[in-house]
């Protein structure tokens, strides 16, 4: 998708990481950082806060560091993990969009089935909810 817009791969922890990103800022160069653990740095809060603000001059900018990069809106930026289930703080999950690709196609499924039902037949839909909570309910009985 990003590869044509020359896509620029990094890491946490490498060598001048906050000149390659801020090069991507400045030229509108989408920047993906693979293999992130729980900790992000806090060097990219301004990105992840979408921090650009306009100088006097009508040029858009942003803090990076100790300098002021010039933004382009063509920039994007996007975050992987390799991590099955990361748990991040909440600071973090308000200031980025989490996405988990780790849906089977069956549980697609079942959601797509429920939601049909929810639509075309409401009353089934609730005859199931009650049967779940009698079987909760059943279950506490027996324990």
């Amino acid at each position: 998708m990003e590869k044509s817009n020359n896509l620029l791969l990094m890491k946490f922890g490498i060598n001048n990481f906050l000149r390659e990103i801020s090069g991507g800022v400045r030229n509108g160069r989408p920047v993906l950082i693979e293999d992130i653990e729980e900790y992000i740095d806090p060097a990219i809060d301004p990105i992840l806060l979408k921090q650009a603000f306009k100088t006097e001059g009508g040029l858009k900018q942003m803090r990076l560091g100790d300098s002021n990069v010039d933004y382009d809106d063509n920039f994007r930026f996007f975050m992987t993990t390799k991590m099955p289930n990361p748990h991040y703080l909440p600071e973090v999950c308000i200031k980025v969009t989490l996405i988990n690709f780790t849906v089977t196609f069956q549980g697609l499924e079942e959601q797509l089935l429920g939601d049909v039902v929810i639509q075309e037949k409401p009353e089934i839909e609730k005859k199931r909810d009650e049967i779940v909570v009698s079987m909760d309910q059943d279950q506490r009985t027996l324990k």
